[in-house]
């Protein structure tokens, strides 16, 4: 797995578009439950983007592997989500990026609120 591939997605969509918005709402609202309807639908975007349409095999992925089930094993791992480059990067890989900041942004903000 590139490492160099996977780094600008990351600082891009997790670090600088998540910190934004929650940056933003945070200014605008200067609520906690602005925060946690962010942080509700940055959780939505990690399931929906971490998720695989298709159901699995009730044997497992070992079993799929070895009957030739190549359409059941395909994108299980990171290498499917990532092509190469952050310009050809998959929506699915985009929404969890995004997703994870705004939950890390969200909790960031909170503990702000909070002190």
């Amino acid at each position: 797995m590139d490492w160099n591939a996977l780094l600008a997605p990351v600082v891009r969509y997790t670090g600088l578009a998540a910190a934004a918005t929650v940056g933003v709402a945070y200014l605008v609202f200067s609520t906690g439950l602005t925060l946690l309807l962010l942080a509700g639908t940055g959780v939505l975007l990690v399931v929906l983007g971490a998720g695989e349409a298709g159901a699995a095999p009730a044997s497992g992925v070992g079993m799929a592997e070895d009957s030739g089930m190549e359409a059941v094993t395909e994108g299980m791992n990171g290498t499917e989500m990532l092509s190469g480059s952050s310009a050809h990067l998959s929506l699915r890989a985009k929404m969890l990026f995004y997703g994870l900041g705004l939950v890390l942004w969200n909790i960031a903000g909170l503990a702000v609120l909070l002190r």
